[in-house]
């Protein structure tokens, strides 16, 4: 397991998870997860959808879908009855396409919580690893793929995010130890600046091509 750093919603899932006391996928079951949460769970043949009538919150599924399907629908109208209120009946287009987006996000999270894919040992072929989660949580090979899109883009910023802390906190040392007050870009180099001794040299950019 690498180091990563979960955004705020992956840690908002995750907590949710901790206090239904579910750690690992096999324990991901809409129904049993719709308990715990006091919602009402239904199929019937027409598309799924979140109802929220004074407080009395319902899933109705669509029977029609894969066992893999009816997961995935879970947590996008999970999305619905957590995080946003309204009827979308009466919401403008642009807000409603606001909230769709919202709740495919939140399934891609909820249906494979990061925490729980960090833990998971995936082959290095793409393939592969798509089949590993599909099989692993219950969801279709396209959703699979598309989330394991999604998490290796977050991996790829957290790691330049980490690089990036690294330069700056080098070159803050770098700062004090020299007693440089600026370093400012000049072309192919930078200046070091000195508030009482006014330039005190210059450090030249690495050559990408060396």
């Amino acid at each position: 397991m690498y180091p990563y750093t979960p955004t705020p919603l992956e840690q908002s899932i995750e907590r949710l998870f901790q206090a239904m006391e579910i750690a690992e996928p096999h324990q991901l079951d809409p129904e049993a997860i719709a308990h715990r949460l006091s919602i009402w769970v239904h199929y019937a043949p027409f598309s799924s959808q979140a109802i929220d009538r004074s407080g009395l919150q319902s899933i109705v599924l669509d029977n029609r879908l894969s066992k893999q399907e009816q997961w995935q629908d879970f947590g996008h109208e999970l999305c619905h009855l957590l995080h946003h209120a309204g009827n979308q009946l009466a919401m403008g287009e642009s807000f409603i396409r606001f909230q769709e987006t919202k709740a495919m996000n939140f399934a891609y999270q909820f249906c494979i919580p990061t925490f729980m894919l960090l833990k998971t040992e995936l082959p290095r072929l793409e393939a592969e690893a798509v089949t590993t989660i599909s099989g692993t949580f219950g969801v279709t090979p396209e959703f699979a793929r598309e989330r394991l899109k999604r998490h290796y883009r977050q991996v790829t910023s957290n790691r330049l995010a980490e690089k990036l802390t690294a330069f700056f906190h080098a070159e803050e040392i770098v700062k004090r130890t020299e007693g440089i007050d600026y370093i400012v870009p000049t072309g192919r180099s930078k200046m070091l600046f000195c508030r009482e001794r006014g330039v005190i040299g210059y450090m030249r950019d690495r050559d990408e091509s060396e």
